[in-house]
């Protein structure tokens, strides 16, 4: 139903838009949910969307800073290249300062120094500060605006406290306990507020054992802790344990959503800022090297299939060559059911490289297994249609293929991570170009010998 609702509204605006009715067509924005308008601005065609929300800043600087807010970072910055110098900076003023952060980060360095010269003083320190912390990690993703208070407050002060305050801050559905030097010891939650009396100490009521994070924690890392222990918002504190900052539930769904849209791309080895809506020449920029070295990796396998190919048989070579997808199809989807599974685990945190043999034995089997029941089928098979002997060349390498499948699978992505990369970059590009490099030594080989041996 809201979906339906959406895409007529989506009509409405582009035909409103393309008459010049930009005032009509913002006016039927504004009635609207920020995260739908973010919605509708994504999927307008680019000069229309421009020209909309430039004329949603005009009119409702505030809505359009809501909605700017649920956009992804890179078709948010888009969206700021389309204005002045003066409306960016008065957007930026709007947004909370992580939000301000990262959209600022994405910038060019010239702009970005422009832009926080120009911002409110207030406003543009808080940014420079997150700005100083490294991409992806916990500080560059939290808010500084949080709601703390001492230890010794009792819960009636507290109460006072957050009624006057609570406007000032993202969110307060957890009071965090500090002492006069801002350490944090301790979270309250509003529900034991509610629940003790109004004279009881903070201090005698607060969890102590606080799962925090610090400003060097990659975001990867908090999202774990967000959605192991249910919480609405992590704290974030320096070396000396002192409270700086918090990072809620929100920001940690945008930082899983661009983690897995990373991973699955990573996968498919397409860079993460490549869109359906994007340039064309960007596209290409972005997929044209790693269909590059795909290609290489595919010629080293072909250099594979000719230097084994029996060529003293022409006959039994055609054959060879006839079985040749089977190989390259069996061996290419083992390894990436592999990959995909292994690539999970380490996002999850459940394969590591303390547990790469574990995992590494346990995919052999599987790729053994599964070795084992394919090439007994294909064996038969391929001796119905042409000859035992290729039959059983074909089966024996189906079961070398998946075994060694399933370990390429496990081990490069691990390996990956030891060396600090992702390990989604284990894509095709590496795991099946391994595999099909392996396989064919396998099949040509073992044909090689076995035409030797016994003239198949």
């Amino acid at each position: 139903m809201q979906e339906q609702r959406l895409k007529l509204i989506l009509d409405s605006v582009i035909r409103l838009a393309r008459r010049g009715a930009m005032s009509n067509a913002v006016n039927l924005l504004t009635k609207l949910r920020p995260v739908d308008i973010a919605q509708i601005l994504t999927q307008l065609p680019q000069s229309e969307r421009e020209a909309i929300f430039s004329a949603l800043v005009t009119s409702d600087l505030t809505q359009a800073a809501e909605a700017v807010s649920e956009v992804e970072t890179q078709s948010a910055v888009g969206l700021l290249a389309a204005l002045s110098r003066d409306d960016v900076t008065r957007l930026l003023q709007e947004l909370p300062s992580d939000d301000a952060a990262l959209l600022v980060a994405e910038m060019p360095e010239a702009l970005r120094d422009e832009l926080l010269e120009t911002m409110k003083a207030e406003h543009s320190t808080v940014v420079n500060e997150l700005l100083g912390f490294a991409d992806e990690t916990a500080g560059r993703i939290m808010t500084p605006d949080y709601f703390a208070l001492d230890e010794e407050l009792t819960i009636s002060e507290a109460i006072t406290a957050l009624q006057k305050r609570s406007e000032e801050f993202e969110m307060a559905f957890y009071i965090y306990v500090v002492d006069s030097r801002n350490h944090l010891l301790g979270v309250v939650s509003l529900r034991q507020l509610l629940l003790n009396p109004p004279s009881t100490p903070l201090r005698k009521i607060m969890i102590g054992d606080v799962i925090k994070v610090t400003t060097d924690t990659d975001q990867e890392e908090v999202a774990r802790l967000v959605a192991t222990y249910n919480l609405l918002a992590v704290p974030v504190v320096d070396q000396e344990n002192k409270l700086v900052g918090i990072i809620t539930v929100d920001d940690i769904i945008d930082v899983m959503r661009e983690e897995a849209t990373e991973d699955i791309y990573a996968l498919a080895g397409v860079e993460a800022d490549d869109r359906a809506i994007g340039s064309a020449m960007n596209s290409v920029r972005r997929r044209l090297p790693w269909l590059l070295l795909s290609l290489g990796g595919a010629l080293i396998a072909v250099a594979i299939v000719r230097w084994l190919l029996p060529a003293s048989d022409p006959q039994f070579a055609l054959l060879l060559a006839i079985l040749i997808p089977v190989v390259a199809t069996m061996g290419s989807n083992a390894a990436t059911q592999t990959m995909t599974v292994v690539v999970r685990g380490i996002g999850l945190g459940e394969v590591s490289w303390e547990t790469r043999w574990r995992v590494t034995m346990k995919e052999a089997l599987v790729g053994l297994t599964n070795g084992l029941v394919v090439g007994v089928v294909v064996m038969l098979i391929v001796a119905l249609w042409f000859t035992p002997g290729l039959g059983g060349v074909l089966g024996l390498t189906m079961i070398l293929s998946l075994l060694f499948a399933g370990m390429l699978g496990t081990l490069i992505p691990v390996l990956l991570t030891r060396f600090k990369l992702d390990p989604a970059l284990a894509s095709s590009v590496f795991v099946v170009t391994f595999t099909d490099i392996v396989t064919f030594f396998f099949y040509l080989g073992l044909a090689a010998l076995l035409f030797k041996a016994f003239r198949l």
